[in-house]
């Protein structure tokens, strides 16, 4: 693939960075400009959902996952680790999901619809999908079924909608589009290198809507939507993506590089993200090769780790404590490799009475380790290695040991799926330990700084204020972030 077209990085880092001087949102008129066509549109898309959810929503699920902790010599985020965040702290990532890429995906698919551009519409479609279940899962209750439409349709205040009505329209859009592009004759314009993920594979793109089906179907496991049988047909045709979903062409000079190095290391200096104690010491515990690929030792040499909220203790330094390792060219990961292993893993055992979950897990394990570049430690998740699988029988059992895994696997990779994986399975566990005390290897540990109520954690975002002070419909302000979604009903 080639690289990332200047005009297009520099234009939506300058938003991401600096925002604009006001902001956008969801009621812009899809219909504008006319004259761009799909394939002009298609780059800025894509780059502009990587944005949005590689800069600061990953840095958010690094720190709600516990892979990423405050410094103790800095303050950008302690609002953030003490979950004490105001309704307007993502108003920029939500004007730019809903303004940008949800809107332009939105042009694609209304073009390539009269064109008869079925590869442009199966791109679109397949990636609007994975963006607005992202942005239900964090929010639960977002603008749907009226969003988009804008001026030309009169809908200017659209309602919110809750995720648990918004899946099932999601799958059957993901359905509508595999079949439109399977079945057509001519699919019209391919897409080539404009295609920033998959570089115009079109076979990769239907195993993709495979893999999001999954994902939302092992979403809804605890939930009364629980689909058994359409998890089987997935793993039994087995057309899963075979290479990671992901922007990889970043560069190390201004404008390119990746969202979240650019803003973290080169704009705010690196001085806020240390390695939270609570992964850090898991890895460590297990002498796990993957620590020194995941954190950067601390400017005073060494692994270090800091227990999760305790920012306060200014006994310790930053500068003793170590780093995420993201570098200016890491890729942003929409779905992996390893991620699918997992949903695959997690699936055989709760549909298939475990036939295939060894063989998943043990691919998921070895696919992350491949991810951050180590080869050789096999052993760790073989017979008598520190992973091995271990079959019980027991289904949340056997699921903890897989979830554990993929906590692990998500770190820098898809800091939010970590996130919301954590909130859903509950692996790893709360810690029972008062807020102030570190959790048990394993456990996650109560932020020092929290602000919740004891035993609270963080379960979803507020709704932003650019959308409920605009939006006429009635949006109503949730009252507090620690209400569970619809999903998370275990």
């Amino acid at each position: 693939m080639k690289k990332i077209s200047n005009y297009i990085l520099i234009g939506v880092f300058a938003l991401t960075l600096f925002g604009c001087e006001k902001y956008l949102d969801v009621n812009t008129d899809p219909n504008n400009p006319q004259d761009v066509t799909a394939d002009f549109i298609l780059p800025a898309a894509q780059t502009s959902v990587a944005i949005t959810m590689g800069n600061s929503y990953f840095n958010l699920g690094g720190f709600w996952s516990q892979y990423y902790t405050q410094s103790p010599t800095a303050s950008q985020y302690k609002k953030m680790e003490a979950y004490n965040l105001t309704t307007d702290f993502f108003d920029r990532e939500w004007s730019e999901a809903y303004a940008g890429g949800l809107n332009d995906l939105e042009i694609i698919r209304s073009k390539s619809t009269v064109s008869g551009d079925h590869a442009y519409y199966l791109i679109a479609t397949l990636l609007q999908a994975y963006t607005f279940q992202m942005l239900a899962d964090l929010y639960d209750d977002i603008p749907f079924f009226d969003a988009l439409k804008g001026v030309s349709d009169g809908t200017l205040n659209p309602k919110f909608d809750n995720g648990a009505d918004i899946y099932p329209v999601l799958l059957e859009r993901i359905d509508e589009a595999m079949t439109r592009y399977q079945d057509a004759d001519e699919i019209g314009m391919e897409p080539g290198d404009r295609d920033l993920i998959y570089g115009g594979d079109l076979d990769q793109w239907l195993s993709f809507g495979n893999t999001l089906k999954l994902k939302m179907y092992m979403r809804m496991s605890y939930t009364s939507m629980a689909n058994p049988t359409a998890v089987q047909d997935l793993l039994t045709a087995g057309n899963f993506i075979t290479a990671d979903a992901a922007i990889t062409q970043f560069g190390d000079e201004s404008g390119k590089r990746n969202p979240f190095y650019d803003v973290q290391y080169d704009f705010l200096s690196g001085v806020n993200q240390r390695a939270s104690k609570t992964l850090f010491g898991y890895l460590e515990d297990n002498e796990d090769p993957r620590l020194a690929a995941i954190y950067n030792e601390s400017s005073a040499g060494g692994q270090k780790g800091h227990p999760q909220g305790d920012y306060d203790n200014l006994d310790v330094k930053g500068t003793d404590l170590s780093e995420p390792n993201i570098s200016a060219t890491t890729p942003v990961f929409l779905m992996t490799l390893t991620e699918r292993d997992f949903l695959i893993a997690e699936a055989e055992v709760r549909y298939n009475a475990g036939a295939g979950a060894q063989v998943a897990y043990e691919s998921g394990i070895a696919n992350s380790l491949l991810l951050h570049g180590i080869a050789g430690a096999d052993s760790i998740y073989q017979a008598g290695g520190v992973y091995e699988y271990a079959a019980t029988g027991d289904v949340e059992s056997d699921i903890g040991q897989i979830m554990m895994q993929k906590w692990v696997a998500m770190d820098n990779v898809n800091n939010l799926e970590g996130f919301f994986e954590m909130n859903r399975t509950h692996y790893p566990p709360l810690s029972a330990a008062p807020k102030g005390t570190e959790g048990a290897v394993g456990e996650l540990t109560t932020s020092f700084a929290s602000i919740l109520p004891e035993g609270k954690t963080p379960k979803r975002l507020f709704l932003p204020d650019v959308e409920i002070q605009r939006n006429s419909s009635g949006v109503t302000q949730v009252s507090n972030i620690y209400t569970k979604v619809w999903w998370d009903k275990k």
